[in-house]
């Protein structure tokens, strides 16, 4: 009996190897990634033509982003890059604009998509040039290696999207077979429904959140050249979205070890790209979102008889000056009063910003995450102490203040009681460096001895059972649309 219980346990053991993890992922995140990017009509993630026409304006050497040539029509956003009409034509097809998920792409519509051909590059706006585009590079390849190879600009499209994949599925076993401690919960962040099907998609946002964690994997090890590669992928995944800057304070843990002026040091010359790119943006001028005419909201502190026409970041900026405290208490108000909805998308969304998984499946993952939780808490990181699991609560509070205020600034209407357009993915970049908050918080349960496969067992389970599921739930929604 004695014999088979110890193992049991080693076999529980090997399961959080990081190995079998980086292993286990991609077994699981390719197909299943896959069957999104090839089943889900074009445009129909979060803001993919706005994602497709930045990258392909990569193709032609436009980091940057440009201003609209003269005569261009007035519209919003007044900032882009050059776009081919071959995609153009494909992402403006009525019948796919106005698709909605359960309803099928007619086949005429798809054989109409197939037959269009490669054009000439012209301007096109795109919000996205607010963003490093560091994360859109596997998508502009796939975009020039499908023309190049004469595919149509659909599938050039469809190639754009298995590019993306393929650099998650890079990014997030690298990442776990990297990983100190945490893995667990890292392997539970990565194969949630929501970036399994994202990173199908040309948003940016899977590859993104693959990006820190892989920084937070190396940021658990102790080798010199491993902080330094943490710091510089955090580095660069951050300017991708300035507003996660603050976790660039976990490069400091853990705050006992030999070397913290260095780190210091290390940190600072860290955010030389992101504030190199927020200089370049302010001077560019943030893009103001699009709003009917409208009278401002209780906490303007004007006339609120007078008629704004845009969101524009100065207004809200008054605000703020005139409600210090609503710089704290603003985004907290908006987290409560939309998380009945935003828990369900952080965990669980396919297609664009509103769709649902299985009901079913909701209770499964906020069991496997509580689990892949506990583990981190009880794990076995050397060297981390309570203050630094303050520190990590402290930036990834502050990257979330920070999340939630650059949407109020840019696109709230002036005076509201809270932030609009939060969507659900946004917190998914603060998944991963929970493992740091756990770990010091936990370093006194560290002589726990529980089998570490205990706690990633349910993750990997349900990893495996969304490589049926996922995929089914796809092909109903959108009645088996596909090349």
């Amino acid at each position: 009996m004695a014999l088979s219980l110890h193992l049991f346990d080693k076999w529980l053991n090997a399961l959080a190897r990081p190995r079998v993890l980086a292993w286990w992922f991609m077994c699981c995140a390719l197909p299943t990634g896959l069957a999104s990017a090839l089943l889900t009509p074009i445009g129909q993630f979060p803001d993919e033509m706005a994602h497709i026409i930045r990258a392909d304006g990569l193709r032609y050497g436009h980091v940057f982003g440009m201003r609209p040539p003269p005569g261009f029509p007035p519209m919003t956003p007044t900032a882009g890059v050059p776009l081919n009409k071959g995609l153009f034509d494909v992402l403006v097809i009525p019948q796919w604009v106005g698709l909605t998920a359960g309803r099928g792409t007619p086949a005429r519509v798809q054989h109409q998509a197939e037959e269009v051909k490669w054009g000439k590059a012209s301007y096109w706006p795109t919000q996205m040039v607010e963003y490093l585009p560091v994360f859109y590079i596997p998508a502009a390849l796939g975009l020039l290696a499908g023309q190049v190879v004469g595919f149509s600009p659909l599938h050039a499209l469809l190639l754009g999207r298995v590019a993306m994949l393929l650099c998650y599925v890079a990014l997030g076993a690298a990442a776990l077979a990297l990983a100190r401690f945490g893995g667990t919960l890292l392997f539970a962040v990565l194969t949630l429904p929501t970036l399994l099907n994202l990173a199908g998609s040309f948003n940016q946002d899977a590859p993104m959140v693959a990006g820190f964690t892989l920084a937070a994997a190396l940021l658990t090890r102790t080798e010199i050249r491993a902080w330094a590669a943490g710091l510089a992928v955090l580095s660069l995944t951050v300017s991708a979205k300035l507003a996660y800057a603050p976790l660039l304070l976990l490069g400091l843990t853990p705050l006992l070890a030999p070397g913290l002026h260095k780190r210091l040091l290390g940190v600072a010359l860290a955010a030389l790209l992101p504030g190199l790119w927020l200089l370049h943006v302010l001077h560019g001028g943030f893009i103001p979102a699009p709003v009917t005419p409208y009278h401002p909201a209780p906490l303007w502190p004007g006339n609120r008889s007078v008629w704004l026409h845009s969101a524009q970041p100065s207004d809200n900026i008054q605000v703020l000056l005139a409600h210090p405290w609503e710089i704290v208490r603003l985004p907290v108000i908006t987290l409560i009063f939309f998380w009945p909805q935003t828990w369900r998308l952080i965990l669980g969304m396919v297609g664009c910003d509103h769709g649902l998984i299985w009901a079913w499946e909701y209770p499964a993952l906020v069991a496997a995450l509580g689990m892949a939780m506990l583990g981190a808490l009880a794990g076995r990181a050397r060297g981390w102490r309570m203050r630094d699991g303050m520190l990590a609560c402290l930036a990834v509070f502050a990257a979330f203040l920070g999340m939630e205020l650059s949407m109020y600034l840019t696109f709230t209407p002036a005076g509201y009681l809270v932030a609009m357009g939060v969507q659900g993915r946004y917190f998914l970049p603060f998944l991963p460096f929970f493992i740091f908050v756990l770990a010091g918080l936990g370093s006194g349960l560290a002589r726990v001895r529980l089998p570490e496969g205990l706690f990633c067992g349910p993750a990997m389970a349900l990893a495996g059972i969304n490589l049926v599921a996922l995929p089914w739930l796809v092909w109903r929604l959108y009645h088996g649309a596909g090349p």
